[in-house]
């Protein structure tokens, strides 16, 4: 976010609020340049055209979620490995714009940019999936590579699945869903 200008990074944080509502094909550059305080022309001076703008919101988004996890991962896990994050989503969800945008754009994909969103939201699983063996290796040393890698691919897989209820149902079924999914996690992790 630091190689923004400042009136790119309000021209970012308006398109990730605008994005987050009504996705890409919903979205209105004309808006967005409105709920900044600035002509659409002026936009077009940050931005070529809606897939960079989008792409550079993406890449703001990314940049907070990914610190969000991190700060997630910084204290003890309270019900084993990844936990803490897993009981901080429903939560998270409603009040960050920068996560309902990443899941949309995810869950949402804009055809023009595909492959770059589908990247760039794979990046962000891979650093998931990075804290979560971390926490694990600290929970469990000396696990088989093979359980390792499959306790990780099934987090990764649990927190997705959360991701999903959240972006087309709703925080009550997510944490129905997250209790049961971790449950049967947390067996399987042992200790």
């Amino acid at each position: 976010m630091s190689s923004l200008s400042p009136t790119a990074e309000r021209i970012c944080d308006a398109a990730i609020r605008h994005f987050a509502e009504v996705g890409y094909e919903g979205s209105s550059l004309n808006e967005i340049a409105t709920d900044v305080g600035i002509r659409k022309a002026s936009l077009y001076s940050h931005f070529r055209g809606k897939d960079e703008l989008f792409l550079a919101a993406l890449s703001v988004a990314l940049e907070v979620e990914q610190a969000f996890v991190a700060e997630a991962y910084a204290s003890p896990a309270p019900d084993g490995a990844g936990s803490g994050y897993v009981q901080e989503i429903d939560k998270r969800y409603p009040t960050s714009p920068h996560l309902r945008f990443l899941l949309r754009a995810a869950y949402l994909l804009p055809k023009s940019i595909a492959k770059q969103v589908g990247a760039g939201y794979e990046g962000f699983l891979a650093s998931l999936r990075q804290h979560y063996l971390v926490q694990l290796d600290a929970d469990r040393p000396g696990l088989a590579e093979d359980d390792r890698n499959g306790f990780a691919e099934s987090y990764v897989g649990i927190v997705e699945s959360l991701f999903v209820e959240l972006t087309y149902g709703s925080t009550k079924a997510m944490a129905v869903r997250r209790d049961a999914l971790w449950r049967i996690l947390s067996q399987a992790v042992g200790k």
